[in-house]
């Protein structure tokens, strides 16, 4: 079976696969990406694989669900859609955002004609025909071909719309002679489209800076020698060869070495985690300390951050309550349009001021940009402070929440460790005990040796000389210290895994450390001459931003603030006490994490949950806005948030409910903006105070003073933020 088609030719065919060619695709890999994304969502397509270099599509799919012509069509449309090659108004790629360079080329096009026309008639005095068959006409009826053949379209469809109408308005201009009339119609469309585009465009390329955590070449095992090739070549199976301070560009496991991972772009845990063969690494993450091999088991657009991007790309295009508002105003416009239009003519039998009535109703581009374009403005002012928005309908969404549920660790509490007790164990101090720890952390960079050092310095401590310093992977150090000219001491500070190494018996500390860590707390041994000489215990602390955070949240409207965790309840009372927060449900398993979301929204509450974790991954998903910490915390936290403050920044999340506020209120401003020009137009036209180029000029200005406003939104900034008075003063003053 071989169907020639322009776009694309079935190559072979059998039950259950087929293999297109697709001309375009040739050495296209973001074409490629595209395309394959795209038929991976197609109802009974359940694999979609691209070969960029042989322009060829391969699609596994169900037959009982789809046809080999229904998916022959499917790549088609998609093709012509992604390749620039329908209507340059109407064009958008995969994700629903106009081609920005085509949207440029027809607005350039459109006002190169109208700018012509008014400098002949305005500065040279010289009179330009505007009738059918003029030139100007000609290059009229050329520009709206697109439009009409869209409009004309749905008509078959028994559609009526948006298209329909501009189209109608603009052959009515040309036909009365009002050719200038039509292409300000044609030039007010035009740039609103190319607005949306660079708006979206915008904000896909803001979203990509926060995401992009891939480098340019790294180093492949081939035949036992390293190679460096280009991250863009790279293919499943490959061996990466990873050092010290490189950065992980697959996602695969470890086959051979181990190293200390910093995974905060993907967990936004602080401390690094010791890695070895088998175990799982991410795109994105960095070999802190050591030498791994991965076997990449997901390159390209295929590793985690991708999906990220891809996911937020696509939910650009969701419909938000006030987008769908203006989509239905818009189209009570077009109706009443034609209704005031024919009215107008009963009652004044003047064709003038009914066609002066229709080109004012025949464009309602500043309705439809009403909600649009600040929200696109908000999302790409939001990326750019580093806070990753999943959709319209999401921020929208969080200026409504009235019920805000916070997990402790990590989102209410940072990421960087303090030492928060000290075990003597013998006869000794704790000035003594934090020395010897002191003495050997003193040249490492792990986040527990910087709070060891930070206690130390704030005790004015200093480090006694040491001969040997060892740092075991994973385990912690061990050091020799010269305390007097005869005798050397020898101290670890480490794990569990370090006393065993060294075969130390732990003895009477194995209840203070049981103690300590059903408290939440990490513990470090702290050991002399294989005697455990005591312990050092870590947690994290308590966010500077949490008090004003939680004071704004209720400012804004968040009537009940929960404190949901999984620590136990001594824990959780002790942080809800300092920061004031008055329902707390500790000990939560993340099933019952997800189960008080759903309790909380059947009680009419909007709730947004925010979380850090794998154990918020349900809740995030249950609640009507999850809110992910650092690049979304766990990797399964991410996919089930719809906001992700991508700084491990509390104060992202009083900034993102005021912009939600402030975007619903200037969308407002611009439904009355746009809705009150056409209604003062149409009455204007109606007793002949209006003309028809007037009513273009009406349109123009009407749709700027809509852009303007939403505009607004890109000088947004976290310090705009302001706390109604008497709501800080409340809060504790250690926090």
């Amino acid at each position: 079976m071989k169907t020639e088609k322009k776009y694309a030719s079935i190559k072979h065919s059998i039950p259950g696969r087929l293999r297109v060619r697709v001309p375009k695709l040739k050495r296209d890999k973001l074409l490629c990406s595209t395309i394959e994304r795209s038929m991976q969502r197609v109802n009974g397509v359940s694999r979609t694989r691209t070969n960029h270099k042989c322009a060829t599509l391969v699609i596994r799919y169900n037959p009982h669900d789809i046809t080999p012509e229904m998916i022959f069509e499917t790549v088609r449309e998609l093709v012509a859609v992604n390749t620039a090659e329908i209507c340059p108004i109407k064009q958008k790629n995969e994700c629903g955002c106009p081609q920005v360079k085509s949207a440029l080329r027809y607005f350039s096009f459109v006002s190169a004609v109208g700018g012509a026309v008014l400098i002949s008639e305005s500065l040279l005095g010289i009179t330009v025909a505007q009738t059918l068959f003029s030139p100007l006409g000609f290059l009229t009826v050329l520009a709206a071909a697109p439009l009409v053949k869209e409009a004309v379209s749905k008509l078959r469809e028994k559609k009526f719309g948006l298209e329909g109408i501009l189209a109608g308005g603009i052959v009515a201009a040309v036909i009365a002679g009002e050719a200038m009339t039509a292409f300000e119609i044609l030039w007010i469309n035009a740039g609103a489209e190319l607005l949306t585009a660079w708006i979206t465009e915008r904000s896909r390329r803001a979203i990509s800076s926060i995401l992009d955590n891939t480098t340019h070449h790294t180093f492949v095992l081939k035949d036992g020698v390293e190679v460096e090739t280009e991250i863009s070549d790279l293919q499943k199976g490959d061996v990466v060869v990873l050092h010290t301070g490189e950065k992980i560009c697959v996602d695969g496991s470890i086959v051979d070495g181990q190293g200390l991972i910093n995974e905060a772009p993907i967990t936004g845990r602080a401390d690094f985690i010791h890695k070895q063969q088998d175990d799982q690494v991410f795109a994105g993450t960095f070999v802190r300390e050591g030498v791994i091999y991965v076997k990449a088991e997901e390159v390209g657009d295929k590793t985690y951050l991708a999906r990220i991007l891809h996911k937020v790309e696509d939910s650009l295009e969701n419909k938000t309550d006030i987008e769908t508002t203006a989509d239905k105003l818009s189209v009570r416009l077009v109706k009443i349009g034609f209704v005031c239009t024919v009215g107008t003519l009963a009652l004044t039998l003047d064709p003038w001021r009914a066609f002066t009535v229709l080109l004012v109703m025949a464009c309602p581009c500043a309705t439809v940009l009403s909600a649009s374009t600040p929200i696109s403005a908000a999302i790409s002012t939001a990326a750019k402070n580093n806070i990753l928005i999943k959709g319209g309908r999401y921020l929208e969404e969080v200026g409504r929440c009235d019920v805000a549920c916070f997990d402790k660790t990590g989102t209410l509490t940072g990421s960087e460790p303090s030492l928060e007790h000290l075990h003597v164990a013998g006869e000794i101090t704790e000035e003594e005990l934090l020395t010897y720890a002191l003495s050997v952390e003193t040249h490492n960079h792990h986040p527990l040796a910087q709070a060891i050092k930070h206690e130390a310095e704030t005790r004015k401590l200093v480090p006694l000389p040491h001969n040997v310093c060892e740092y075991f992977l994973g385990k912690g150090m061990r050091a020799e210290l010269t305390e007097n000219e005869n005798h050397s001491t020898e101290i670890l500070v480490g794990n569990k895994k370090l006393t065993e190494q060294f075969d130390v018996r732990i003895g009477n500390l194995s209840r203070q450390v049981s103690n300590l860590k059903r408290k939440g707390l990490t513990v470090l041994y702290v050991v002399k001459d294989k005697e455990p000489i005591g312990l050092l215990a870590f947690a994290n602390t308590i966010r500077q931003e949490s008090a004003i955070t939680l004071a704004s949240l209720e400012a804004g409207g968040v009537t009940r603030t929960v404190l949901v965790t999984g620590d136990e309840p001594a824990t959780a009372n002790n942080l809800a006490q300092t920061l004031g927060i008055p329902e707390i449900h500790a000990s939560a398993m993340p099933e019952e994490k997800a189960t008080l979301v759903r309790n909380l929204q059947s009680e009419g509450g909007k709730v947004m949950m925010i979380g850090d974790g794998i154990n918020d991954a349900l809740a995030l998903a249950q609640a009507d806005v999850g809110v992910a910490m650092g690049t979304g915390g766990a990797e399964v936290a991410v996919e089930a948030a719809d906001i992700a403050l991508v700084d491990d920044d509390l104060k992202g999340l009083m900034y993102v409910q005021q912009l939600s506020q402030d975007t619903t209120r200037i969308a407002y401003q611009n439904f009355w903006l746009a809705t009150g020009s056409n209604i003062a137009g149409v009455i204007m036209g109606a007793t002949g105070y209006l003309s028809p180029v007037m009513a273009g000029l009406l349109h123009i200005l009407h749709t700027m003073g809509v852009i303007a406003n939403s505009s607004r939104l890109l000088l947004h900034s976290p310090e705009s933020i302001k706390i109604e008075k008497g709501k800080i003063h409340e809060l504790p003053q250690n926090c």
